[in-house]
């Protein structure tokens, strides 16, 4: 778990998500993170990163725990678009994704590391 319960509410200043679920959502979060960084935290060790790195990857995973939390009953529906003038319904057909299920802030701190490229 890169982000800690005392990280998130005292320096994050997070508030949303409750006491008794806080680090289950903050270790969920933080596997995402290892997830949209190909899991290069993991190889590279979170305690070899710059302290940059660190700070960023922190953040991230705050946002993904909030967002996570806000919206996990809708992040695994089949629905992969709404329309509401003149109903529109678009099912997800895809198995296994192409839908990151993050925010663009968390993507925002997590480029900033360097650790999102693609490339080996």
């Amino acid at each position: 778990m890169y982000a800690d319960s005392d990280y998130y509410k005292n320096t994050f200043k997070g508030s949303t998500i409750p006491d008794d679920e806080l680090n289950n959502r903050l270790e969920l979060a933080s596997d995402k993170i290892d997830s949209l960084t190909y899991n290069r935290i993991v190889g590279i060790g979170f305690d070899n990163l710059t302290p940059f790195q660190q700070e960023k990857i922190k953040k991230a995973v705050c946002c993904q725990a909030d967002f996570m939390y806000e919206y996990g009953d809708y992040l695994n529906t089949p629905i992969s678009g709404y329309t509401a003038g003149s109903v529109q319904l678009n099912l997800d057909t895809s198995s296994g994704g192409g839908n990151a299920k993050t925010t663009d802030v968390v993507m925002n701190y997590l480029s900033q590391t360097g650790l999102t490229c693609r490339r080996l």
